[in-house]
């Protein structure tokens, strides 16, 4: 118990838990978006409302989540974030039509400050290498959640229906309700009360938009986030139209690519203290240029599902690197703000995702090109994020 936090295994795992609530809440629902829209009466296209509309309100509540961590406390807002989510998650699962659930949906991603709040207390108690390894620990244990969330949520769609997807999300937030009430420590030294009102939040806005590490530590993440959407808002009802699987089936292939996600943090986590995280950076964003060039070349042919499904796993490896690497810079000039910090940018990360799963629906015809076009068009946005911000240090350090 003497060892310092961010070497304690109970509480890397308590945090893992909390960062991995929003992965499982999307993924667990990934296999059921066509199926719920059957069900419920409306088209299959507006399925991916189950996810986006998640992210929207996801991106909204984490405003609020970080900013309350810091003014009155980790521990606390914690905890009841945790209870409201339960009670959404059960408003789910007793929805008697579509737009009732999309409206507990919304009340899902609202009261999920969980994984803002892990974030805001990695920054308390670390920065630069030490947050990089431990942003890298937790993002390797919720990429468990894209292995086995679609997998349980087509096993209880066999088992049972769609709605024991949202009794179990009920049962995990009250899981880790108990667990941070007995468990979790405070790690703010000092809470500002003074700090929820319009003024501080309008000057961190000022301070944290005129920091060149974040600006281009969320932008480059958001906009890989943006593309990754598209395959947990409509990947079941692409490779069910396409490729004729199952819900059941896109599970298990989805389980493949969460592979690759988990092989990208391990990645960060193994060379973030040999090679530093610019270069982890530069090595990142070159894959995920790799992935962008695939997916514009599948924009204009009909690959099989092997090609379809390579491809997505190469976006995927990038996806795994650049999130952590890419935040851990962007929380590098939070100064005394971290929870502010961490809110935004959940908050722009979970409007990409919208604004992923929106065109990703967009698009949607009876092939694959639903997720090639949005994984091109947000991955090719990123690399230009990363590509003018190299330049602009180029010409900063002409003079």
């Amino acid at each position: 118990m003497s060892k310092p936090l961010a070497e304690r295994f109970d509480f890397i795992l308590l945090l893992g838990g909390l960062s991995a609530l929003t992965a499982l809440t999307i993924d667990i629902t990934a296999p059921a978006t066509g199926v719920i829209a059957r069900d419920l009466s409306v088209a299959e296209s507006l399925g991916s409302m189950i996810v986006g509309v998640y992210f929207l309100a996801y991106g909204v509540g984490q405003l609020f989540w970080g900013l309350l961590s810091d003014a009155f406390g980790r521990k606390k807002v914690l905890l009841i974030s945790l209870a409201l989510f339960a009670a959404a998650s059960i408003g789910a699962a007793l929805a008697t039509d579509f737009w009732m659930l999309i409206g507990f949906r919304a009340a899902q991603g609202l009261s999920a400050g969980a994984p803002v709040i892990a974030r805001a207390i990695v920054r308390d108690i670390g920065s630069g290498v030490v947050a990089a390894k431990l942003l890298a620990v937790l993002m390797a244990v919720t990429a468990i959640a894209p292995m086995i969330a679609p997998i349980m949520g087509a096993g209880l769609l066999v088992l049972f229906s769609w709605r024991a997807i949202f009794v179990f999300l009920a049962l995990f937030g009250i899981a880790l309700l108990l667990l941070s009430a007995f468990n979790a420590k405070e790690t703010i030294k000092e809470t500002r009360p003074e700090r929820f009102s319009i003024g501080f939040v309008v000057h961190a806005f000022k301070y944290l938009f005129r920091q060149r590490d974040f600006l281009v530590g969320m932008g480059i993440s958001s906009l890989t986030f943006g593309g990754y959407a598209s395959i947990l808002s409509l990947g079941a009802v692409v490779v069910e139209q396409t490729y004729d699987l199952p819900p059941s089936a896109f599970g298990a292939i989805f389980a493949i690519g969460a592979i690759f996600i988990l092989a990208g943090t391990v990645i960060v986590r193994v060379l973030v203290g040999r090679i530093g995280l610019r270069n982890i950076g530069v090595l990142a964003v070159s894959i995920l240029g790799l992935a962008t060039l695939i997916h514009a070349a599948l924009f204009f042919t009909v690959p099989t599902l092997n090609v379809f499904w390579a491809a997505v796993c190469v976006y995927m490896l990038a996806f795994g690197m650049i999130l952590p690497s890419a935040q851990a810079v962007a929380m590098e000039p939070a100064g005394d703000m971290p929870g502010f910090a961490s809110s935004v940018l959940g908050a722009m990360l979970m409007l990409a995702g919208a604004l992923g799963a929106v065109v990703a629906g967009a698009l949607l015809d009876e092939t694959h090109i639903a997720i090639s076009g949005t994984m091109a068009i947000f991955g090719a946005l990123a690399v230009a994020c990363f590509v003018a911000a190299r330049l602009y240090d180029r010409r900063k350090a002409k003079g």
